[in-house]
């Protein structure tokens, strides 16, 4: 993984590669679980955003350094990028690390987000069908029930 603020995602993609060979029960409960240790880490991930109202078009990017800061003269609408695996059929990205979002580029606008954040989109999307690990790569869907499983635990367990 290119950014070590990612590096923790790697255990995403292990136990989603597990539950793509073996669709046990143990290895879905595994993948929930390490979705759910990641979101109480605080853990996030690159997200694509698509630039809505075209705010950032007359932004020069070429002259801008990492930390800078800049002010646009109108407000920026962004808009999470889905992708589809089937004509009608969206999903929200979970890009592990910026080498997967890097893929096939979709989007001009990247933004850090928490996991947490990228789930809970995921499940109360109108447009999308729940999330896809990696969609560039591993490819692996996690629809809204299951979804649901893992961020209500979470939830659970940060009012507790």
């Amino acid at each position: 993984m290119s950014d070590n603020r990612y590096e923790e995602n790697k255990y995403i993609v292990m136990a989603a590669e597990a539950f793509r060979q073996d669709r046990s029960r143990e290895n879905l409960f595994r993948m929930l679980d390490v979705l759910l240790q990641r979101m109480l880490d605080e853990g996030e991930a690159p997200m694509a955003m698509v630039d809505v109202n075209h705010s950032f078009d007359l932004f020069e990017l070429a002259d801008a350094k990492v930390g800078d800061s800049f002010t646009l003269k109108e407000g920026a609408r962004l808009r999470i990028d889905t992708v589809s695996n089937e004509p009608g059929v969206e999903w929200i990205p979970l890009y592990t690390d910026e080498d997967e979002i890097n893929k096939m580029p979709t989007a001009n606008i990247h933004i850090n987000m928490s996991i947490y954040d990228i789930l809970t989109s995921g499940l109360r999307s109108e447009r999308a069908s729940g999330i896809v690990i990696n969609p560039f790569g591993l490819a692996l869907t996690v629809p809204k029930d299951i979804l649901e499983i893992v961020v209500k635990r979470y939830e659970e367990m940060k009012s507790e």
